[in-house]
Order: C-alpha cells, then structure tokens, then sequence
C-alpha cells in the first residue's frame, strides 16, 4: 500500500496494448473504468499492458528470473499511483483478473471513482477454479448476473454446467417442461467464455439417469425397469442414447472437457439387476469400470479429456464421507482398472473433509480435483487438503434442484454465498478459516451479484 488515492477524471482515457484485441478483456476494461474511451494499441510484444493517465511506464520483465507473477498465464501486476495505473500481464486472462482487483478496490465518491495508491503482484494458489451448476430456461438471466459478476469477477476459470436434461433435438421424448434450450445454453457457453471461463459439460451416467426415463421413455434399456435409476451399460440402446446427447452437446461446448458423472450408480434400485440378461453374473466393479473406460475412450478419439465423481473408487475409511465402493477390495480394484486418463473430481461434504482420498487417489497417479459443497468449514478444510496434496485445484458445486433460477436461489442462498469462499482460497491459498477472513461472504455474493456489469457481453461494441 502506498499513500494517496488515483481519481479517474472525467476526460480520462485508457489504453490496451497488445498483439490481439481480447473482446472479453475489452469488456471487463470498460467496466471496470467506468465506461471511459478506451483505444486499442497492436505492438509486437507478447504481453498485455493496460494503462490510465500518466502513471510510471512499467516494463514488463523477461528473461530467466521472471517473477511469479510474470511467468505464471493468470497473473499479474497491478501498479496504481496518484496520477494513473497500469496493469501488465502475460495473457489476456492475467489482464482481466488485474481488472476483476481494480473493481474491488474502486471507491466512489462526489469526485468520482477513487483507487488507492497501491503495487499488487498476483497469481492463483489452484489452477482449477470452477463453480458447477444446473442451467434452467427460467434460470438464465440469474446465472448470466452469477457468470458475470460472481464468477468472472472472483476469478474462476471453470464452469462446470449439468447440462444432461436440456432439450436435445434426437430425444425430443425426455424434454423437460423448464429443459434450457441449445440456443440458451450457447448464450451461457458464451458468456462465461468472455469471462475466461472454461465450459465444461456435466452430463451424468449410468446412474441418476432419471432424466433418461423420463415421461416412461427409454425404459427398455433400463438396469432395473421396476426403478429407473440407472441404465443397462451392456445394452446397445444405452451406448446409443448417449452418443445421441453428447454428438449434440459437445458442439456447443466446444471443451477439451465433459464430465460424466459415474456417481452413486448403486444408491437406487438394482445394479447389476440379477434380472437383466446382459449384465447376470457381472460386478459392480466390472459394469462401472467398463463403462467409465469404454466413454472415456470415445471422447478421448474426439480431442476431449472426460471427468468423473471419486466416490465409487473410495471404500470405507478411505474418506469422511462419499466412499460407495462397498469393501476396500471393490475400490483397490476400481482404482487399478479405470484408465488413467480420467480425470477424478473427488467430492467429500463433510466438514471435517481432509487430504486422505486426495493423497490416495494422486499416489496412484490420478489427475485430481476436489470438490466442496456449501458449508463453510468444508470449503476451508477441502480446499486446504487440495493444496497439501498438489491436486489441481477445487470445484464448488450446487445441488438444489434439476431446473433452478432466481427464486430458488432466493431460498437457498447458502449455497451461492458459498461461491465467494471458493475462490477465495482456491486463488489466494488462504489458510485461515472463514470467520477470520475478514468480510462477510453473503455481504460480499449480494453485492456483487446485484451490481450492474458489462463484462462477458459477446458482441459488444467500442
């Protein structure tokens, strides 16, 4: 911190130098300056630099001992003095999360907007920062404000979206009163990319797949008709039907990503079903792990890395909660056959989650991400475990119904509060727990989601 404060003037002027205009980095630009001319600048250099008024010329520093905020692609150096400001990133993306700091440090006064004097060098604690959610055709507007004001500006950089009972033109029969449309999910897609936000499909097989059995449809390929929870990993209709979906969400996605749940596939009905033909006399173990394999297999042959949820290779006592492999042999065995090219998003919502899964799972040479719900002490001690342990980062999720919007999220705030926790110590690495962080994460989610922005607006003008 320095002393004195930097006041936009009315004439001020910014400018963005670099190789290539960003869209969503010009956005965020003028947004965070309140709507100030701005000229774009194309010079050779590799780097991005924005500046306001006549603050210091700032170099940006090369060579063999670079500083971390210069080699590292999402940081950046942010230089604030009483007579201007300049940001200096690597990347577009270490440029906008400069911006995302200067909106927090604004101060608006009757002389206009004040920024106090002050030299900050930033880079994130994780490399994978996401939030996941549920899109909705009423719930689009909410989370456009949550990409956009939460998101974006707290510096996530994933986007995980469960997207697996949206309306897809070749199963017309599973379509949802409150189903997202494709178009709207592109809008979502859109969005978060122009805030550096990766979108990554969450599409959830072979269990909850009630959305595959809904309105009575599909149920021929089933794993337990009488309960339609899972389906048939054997049947060719089931292999089938997902191709179906994911040839069409893909596209829209555009991720070197999707996520394809494999999650609590034995909490409902039966599986295997002692009825089914294709799957008599086959394990767990061998259907779950066939499967997982078998899929990621196919979106590998497309350029696509898949995810899935840890708690079916986790026994007892490997973890404080989500361990559903019944016997510690069942996990071994899971562990040492699925492909390690999956990546595995280990959830634990207890709040007294700890590293050993983590430690576990990345020891048998897992890539792996953790992932918290809404509890504050869990996001602290989670997030923390995935720092010890070197995982890649933290993923915070939602779970308050297939079709949320504005209204649920009303009564279930909680959970997008909880969003604010997140990142901060998935970027900042934190150690302190949530009291002692000093604000007051639904003070700071309400403000923020209520703000007006600009940023993440594809197609905008300037």
């Amino acid at each position: 911190m320095g002393s004195g404060v930097c006041r936009v003037q009315p004439d001020s002027r910014w400018v963005l130098r670099a190789a290539a205009r960003d869209e969503g980095l010009w956005q965020a630009a003028q947004s965070a300056l309140g709507g100030k001319r701005g000229t774009f600048e194309k010079v050779a250099q590799p780097w991005v630099t924005l500046a306001v008024g006549s603050g210091s010329t700032a170099n940006f520093p090369t060579g063999p001992n670079q500083p971390r905020w210069a080699s590292d692609p999402e940081g950046y150096r942010l230089t604030v003095e009483t007579n201007g400001l300049v940001i200096l990133a690597a990347t577009a993306q270490g440029a906008f999360y400069g911006l995302q700091t200067l909106e927090q440090l604004w101060e608006e006064s009757a002389e206009g907007r004040l920024c106090p004097v002050v030299d900050i060098e930033d880079w994130p604690a994780m490399r994978f920062r996401g939030a996941h959610w549920f899109p909705s055709a009423s719930g689009v507007p909410m989370h456009q404000k949550l990409i956009r004001n939460v998101f974006g500006a707290f510096k996530l950089n994933r986007s995980v979206i469960q997207c697996e009972a949206a309306q897809w033109d070749k199963h017309p029969e599973i379509t949802a009163p409150n189903a997202v449309s494709k178009a709207d999910l592109r809008r979502l897609v859109a969005t978060g990319r122009g805030c550096f936000l990766e979108p990554i499909p969450l599409v959830n097989v072979p269990g909850h797949a009630e959305w595959i059995f809904r309105n009575g449809s599909n149920l021929d390929f089933a794993e337990d008709p009488q309960t339609p929870y899972a389906y048939c990993v054997n049947h060719p209709k089931s292999f089938a039907f997902i191709q179906d979906v994911l040839n069409e969400c893909l596209p829209v996605f555009e991720s070197k990503y999707c996520h394809i749940g494999h999650d609590e596939v034995t909490m409902r009905g039966r599986f295997p079903s002692p009825e089914c033909p294709r799957c008599k006399g086959a394990t767990t173990t061998e259907l779950v792990v066939k499967h997982a394999n078998r899929l990621n297999e196919w979106l590998n042959e497309r350029g696509v890395e898949s995810m899935v949820w840890g708690d079916m290779l986790l026994g007892p006592g490997e973890a404080k909660d989500a361990t559903h492999a019944k016997t510690l042999a069942d996990a071994r065995a899971r562990r040492e056959a699925i492909s390690r090219k999956v990546i595995i998003v280990d959830w634990h919502y207890a709040a007294s989650a700890d590293a050993s899964s983590l430690e576990l799972l990345r020891k048998e040479g897992f890539r792996v991400v953790a992932a918290s719900w809404y509890t504050p002490a869990n996001i602290h001690h989670l997030a923390q475990a995935a720092l010890a342990t070197g995982a890649e980062g933290l993923l915070q999720t939602t779970w308050m119904g297939y079709f949320p919007d504005e209204q649920a999220m009303k009564t279930q705030l909680q959970q997008f509060t909880a969003f604010v926790l997140a990142a901060e110590y998935a970027w900042s690495g934190r150690k302190e727990p949530p009291a002692q962080l000093g604000y007051d994460a639904k003070e700071v989610f309400l403000k923020a989601y209520n703000r007006p922005r600009s940023i993440g607006a594809p197609g905008a003008g300037g």
